[in-house]
């Protein structure tokens, strides 16, 4: 495990809060008293212009300047000798080319000019949209972690901004909704909220935690993780939060339910036949049982920990992370649990697969000792490239696709 604590399995450690969109706080320079002169500060944003309200920028101490994406400013008034210009108001798929801050050598009666140049990643397969969460605090902070919306041309939407824990989105079918856990009311609970961030709606009310929420193909229902009888089970619902059922029902942990293409499977992620009473509670396998949570059966059973299974390729197989390996990479597997192969091996912390809507793409997200970015790779692991560019001490999690 790194020092950040940002492992997603609910089958170990329980996600931190979140947001993104980092406006990084101003280096102060070493700056001469004497006469002032200007500085020009240019930027270029290449695959995409994100924020429509563009950046940031500050030199030393002094407040910040805006500037459009690509967009020039001139900022007087400056000190002479070494100051340090920084860009923030950055997207986390967007990353500055070179360092950022930089220092700059002001002198008396010229000008001087600083370019900063800004590379946006837009979404390979298609139009879609990823759900994230993000947080700006290198800690994790719970209270910071909140959802977004990276559509694929490169362009970041804030869904929510406040001082609770707001995560693991997941849209509706149709791409309409987006279903999220939330803390916001006291404990957490899972909320409904139009595609644009409008509309929150509370769908549970106990005094349980309730999480991972996942719609149903046809839009019917929503699975969603308890302890409200003490341990994790699994639970549907409709997407009121009417008519609320419970699937799994036994002594150990069951969490992170997903539904097949067709809806008739459910899969899950349990402990129920190697559990512990120390973290990380048992050997945690993959499981498969029917939409109405009759007929479970083990897919994964070599000792090793496999969690957060969804299906993939029309259900023919499954992506998951294990730590079978050593380290927690992204494996997929038949439906039946064979074939088992690996399609990370980078020495960080991989986890949370996910299949694109045309099923050729996987995105995951990788942790490293200081914060955790979202990557996208072709089915066989091959042509890695990332998402997001939170850098250092920010992060991003990306949970689910919608077109």
């Amino acid at each position: 495990m790194s020092s950040i604590p940002l492992r997603f399995p609910a089958s170990r450690l329980t996600l931190r809060s979140l947001f993104m969109l980092l406006v990084l706080a101003g280096c102060g320079g070493d700056s001469s008293v004497g006469p002032s002169a200007s500085l020009v500060v240019n930027v270029t944003t290449q695959g995409g212009v994100v924020d429509a309200d563009g950046y940031t920028i500050q030199v030393g101490g002094s407040g910040y300047t805006s500037l459009a994406a690509n967009g020039s400013v001139t900022i007087n008034g400056i000190q002479t000798g070494s100051q340090m210009v920084k860009l923030g108001g950055i997207a986390p798929n967007c990353s500055v080319t070179g360092d950022n801050p930089r220092t700059v050598q002001i002198q008396s009666g010229q000008s001087a000019t600083v370019t900063f140049e800004v590379v946006c990643t837009a979404l390979p397969g298609g139009s879609y949209r990823i759900a994230l969460m993000t947080n700006s605090d290198p800690q994790a902070t719970r209270a910071l972690w909140e959802i977004s919306i990276l559509n694929s041309d490169g362009s970041v939407v804030p869904l929510t901004t406040n001082t609770t824990f707001d995560g693991y989105p997941s849209w509706s079918p149709d791409g309409q909704k987006i279903a999220f856990s939330s803390d916001r009311d006291g404990n957490t609970e899972i909320y409904v909220m139009n595609a644009d961030g409008s509309n929150v709606i509370r769908l549970t009310n106990t005094p349980a935690t309730e999480r991972f929420p996942s719609w149903s193909p046809d839009g019917s229902k929503i699975l969603f993780e308890s302890n409200r009888d003490g341990d994790t089970e699994i639970f549907a619902m409709n997407p009121d939060g009417s008519n609320v059922a419970q699937l799994t029902n036994n002594t150990t942990g069951d969490n992170y339910p997903t539904f097949s293409a067709d809806g008739s499977k459910i899969l899950f992620n349990s402990n129920r036949d190697a559990p512990e009473t120390l973290a990380p509670f048992g050997k945690w396998e993959i499981y498969e049982m029917n939409a109405d949570g009759t007929a479970p059966r083990r897919v994964t059973n070599d000792g090793a920990i496999a969690e957060l299974p969804t299906y993939f390729q029309n259900g023919t197989k499954i992506v998951f992370d294990s730590n079978r390996g050593g380290g927690t990479d992204i494996y997929v597997m038949n439906v039946d649990g064979s074939a088992i192969t690996r399609l990370t091996n980078n020495g960080a912390t991989n986890f949370l697969a996910v299949g694109s809507p045309d099923q050729s793409h996987i995105m995951f997200t990788t942790q490293t000792s200081t914060n955790a970015e979202v990557y996208v790779m072709l089915a066989d692991g091959t042509g890695v490239q990332a998402l997001t560019h939170s850098s250092k001490g920010a992060s991003s999690i990306g949970t689910s696709y919608r077109k």
